[in-house]
């Protein structure tokens, strides 16, 4: 049986329960007597002491009776059932079945049921029915859909996991419900806090209706839970969207929660699923620009949503990549799981191995242990998560460029591996994961250099800041000299997600565990974010939040704390605010002056790993961030985008280019130690150029009030986050290693 957190017995009250603090900031430091005054302002946003203390509860899952339920389910599933009950579009859980009948392919091409593609005139009710749905000004859902969710998760869980494994073909997913229960209660805690605020008047939630986009991978928490459940419960309505592929399984949820919604008496219009062309999506996402978009995709997807949905937010993926200065079977094996893991279907799925020196034959012997399976409950029964199909063999095309390895005698049958070999390079820009394929890049120094080659291994940490995998581990490491492979590299990028490998205990990068203070994140290239998300998306966070904005009564009240907070007119940040005119865009400066107070510094995880999570500064480097401020803009937008820098380490690394140098931006500049020139936009471009930034920032518009989000997300714009963690539990040689690296966040104004 699974256990859940009690879900709430009062629904009329907004109780929450602040938790024992399960993780502490490594650096300590006195408080000036000022900073006492300080103390009662409360942030949860990311980092801050409230967010931290919602780790460490963690509910008992036997996953041993859902693997045996889901594989009984499957043994069981009628194939029929998909084509009986096609998908069609649902609008307050009665189907609208007028359009074109198509069939539905899974995760490998095969027919696997039916699909009624919406007309026009039935997209035109979604859209007439989900804006009524907007301004249903409920507010509060807690009680019922926690406990709907308890009996998802329970009672249903077998029935999720089975259907994601009979169309994606998932492997493991009973693992991905196991981490869901665990993390939900992490999110579900943030949710609390955020809807206290805004029962206090501090915030308000943006409850137009949200658009879920869903991946085929992790549907059940990510989809499911993260998108839709914890919009849902305080208030906000959703519009599901079908998929051209694997899209069975995630229709088949929209209607288990539509049924489980009507026996808590819910209002089954807050959740709509439309079952349409990508043209009528298109046209949906036009009509509905000013709502949030939350997908998980690859990259392409978000830049064409993103062109119709300025709030869109996207997790994009990324070519994972693991550092090793030389092979040995416990490495191998570390290789093999990460590279074949869900046929290289899980976005943690390694893409590319830097070593010091490979042959096919070294590849020939890493995945000679390969194991073959024909079906995921195959994979279940067996526990073979890195099992390669053999369905999926026959139609394998490998790309040019790369060479074929057939499986090993023992999984003859099974899909191949491609390989390409780099000697002295790195892999192209724009590097395909190949969604399913197993693809993997190997790289090996040029001759002459070597991984202990400072030289080379910046020349990789370039390449790393361009391609943004989601995962870098190295393993191998010098311990003894306090990892300077990894050190470098930390140092040098701005990944969310580091594993540190240790002699005898290798690294995955197929491994985070958010509820254990792993933070996950999959970001794009910081200089192109914007082209595909209106910001990062991180595990754990509150769905809701990213629409959240600050009320302007709490934003007036901050304001007035302008002196105290930044200490008075002989500091730089203070100076800046005292220069802006709007007295809302002062108070969101000093929220975020005492966001990154209480924030800043490394964190330390609560789980079997050893790990440490918080704010970063970005890579270290002489031009890490290049601002363009041009005379037409606005200066409290420039201020609050200067700020996080100027109260940080982060302003190492700054460099101000202006077109004119006003004499308050010019003094606070100086003051902060921060170089500015003022240059044409060709100069400017010059520099950019030459520089190589890892971001620049340039102000096209004005900064309005009501669009500010909340303090983290703002300042997660700017600067990275993550964590990096050590394969081992207790590791103190690891933290000792990465606890003061200069690269965590530091408040040093």
């Amino acid at each position: 049986r699974i256990h859940l957190s009690t879900p709430f017995k009062e629904p009329h009250l907004v109780a929450v329960a602040v938790a024992r603090p399960m993780f502490s900031t490594l650096r300590v430091a006195a408080r000036p007597l000022r900073e006492v005054r300080r103390a009662a302002v409360r942030h949860y946003t990311f980092a801050s002491p409230a967010y931290a203390n919602t780790f460490g509860e963690k509910p008992s899952v036997d996953t041993a009776a859902l693997r045996s339920a889901t594989i009984r389910y499957i043994e069981n599933f009628d194939a029929k059932a998909w084509y009986d009950d096609p998908i069609c579009t649902l609008i307050r859980a009665s189907a609208l079945t007028e359009g074109e009948s198509i069939a539905t392919t899974d995760a490998f091409g095969s027919e696997n049921g039916r699909q009624i593609l919406a007309t026009a005139g039935v997209v035109d009710k979604v859209l007439q029915h989900v804006r009524g749905a907007s301004s249903a000004g409920v507010k509060d859902l807690r009680p019922q859909i926690r406990r709907i969710e308890e009996r998802l998760l329970s009672e249903h869980a077998a029935f999720l996991i089975g259907n994601q494994a009979l169309d994606f073909h998932k492997q493991d997913g009973v693992t991905e419900i196991e981490e869901s229960l665990e993390a939900n209660v992490v999110e579900r805690k943030l949710n609390d806090l955020l809807l206290a605020d805004e029962v206090a008047g501090r915030v308000r939630i943006q409850r137009d209706v949200a658009l879920v986009g869903c991946v085929s991978n992790f549907t059940n928490f990510l989809d499911l839970c993260r998108k839709t459940l914890r919009n849902l419960e305080l208030g906000v309505p959703v519009l599901v969207l079908s998929r051209s592929n694997t899209t069975q399984h995630m229709y088949r949820w929209v209607q288990l929660l539509l049924e489980e919604s009507r026996r808590e008496g819910l209002d089954t219009g807050l959740v709509t699923y439309i079952s349409c062309s990508i043209a009528e999506q298109r046209r949906i996402m036009a009509a509905l620009s000013h709502c949030p978009f939350y997908l998980t995709g690859s990259r392409p997807v978000a830049a064409a949503i993103k062109e119709l949905m300025p709030h869109t937010f996207a997790s994009t993926g990324g070519p994972n990549t693991m550092v090793v200065p030389s092979l040995n079977a416990d490495v191998d094996a570390a290789v093999r799981m990460s590279t074949c893991i869900e046929n290289s279907g899980q976005c943690t799925a390694m893409r590319h191995l830097v070593t010091e020196s490979a042959s096919s034959e070294d590849l020939k012997r890493i995945f000679e242990a390969v194991k073959d399976v024909d079906t995921s409950a195959d994979s279940l029964r067996q526990s073979a998560f890195d099992g390669l199909f053999r369905k999926w063999a026959t139609s394998f095309k490998a790309e040019p460029g790369y060479d074929l390895m057939p499986p090993p005698a023992a999984a003859q049958g099974a899909q191949p591996l491609a390989y390409r070999i780099s000697h002295g390079d790195l892999p192209p820009k724009g590097l395909d994961e190949n969604w399913r394929r197993v693809y993997l890049d190997v790289s090996t120094p040029p001759k002459g250099s070597s991984l202990q080659d400072p030289a080379y291994v910046q020349r990789l940490a370039r390449w790393l800041t361009t391609e943004q995998p989601i995962v870098l581990a190295v393993n191998g490491d010098n311990e003894q000299a306090g990892f300077p492979i990894m050190q470098q590299l930390f140092s040098s990028t701005a990944q969310c997600i580091y594993n540190v490998g240790r002699e005898g205990k290798p690294s995955l990068t197929a491994q985070a565990r958010p509820q254990d203070g792993e933070i996950f994140g999959e970001f794009p290239p910081r200089g192109e974010m914007s082209k595909y998300t209106s910001g990062p998306v991180f595990v754990p966070s509150s769905t809701p939040s990213y629409m959240a904005r600050y009320q302007a009564s709490h934003l007036l009240s901050a304001a007035s704390r302008a002196e105290d907070v930044l200490g008075g007119g002989g500091a730089a940040a203070f100076q800046l605010l005292q220069a802006i005119s709007e007295v809302e865009i002062k108070g969101y400066g000093v929220l975020l002056a005492e966001y990154l107070q209480e924030s800043c510094g490394p964190k330390r995880g609560c789980g079997q790993r050893t790990s440490l999570w918080g704010l970063q500064r970005p890579p270290v480097q002489d031009v890490s961030t290049l601002m363009r401020i041009r005379k037409e803009d606005d200066l409290g937008t420039v201020a609050i985008h200067l700020l996080p820098f100027l109260l940080t380490n982060a302003k190492d690394g700054l460099v101000v280019s202006m077109e004119s140098s006003p004499a308050s931006l010019r003094s606070a500049l100086a003051a902060a130690g921060v170089p500015s020139h003022c240059e044409t936009d060709a100069a400017f471009e010059q520099r950019r150029s030459t520089c190589e930034p890892w971001n620049v920032v340039d102000f096209t518009d004005a900064v309005a009030v009501e669009e500010l989000p909340m303090v983290d997300h703002f300042v997660l714009r700017l600067l990275p986050m993550g964590h990096i963690k050590s394969a081992s539990s207790q590791d103190e040689d690891f933290v000792k290693a990465f606890k003061d690296s200069e690269k965590w966040l530091r408040y040093t104004a």
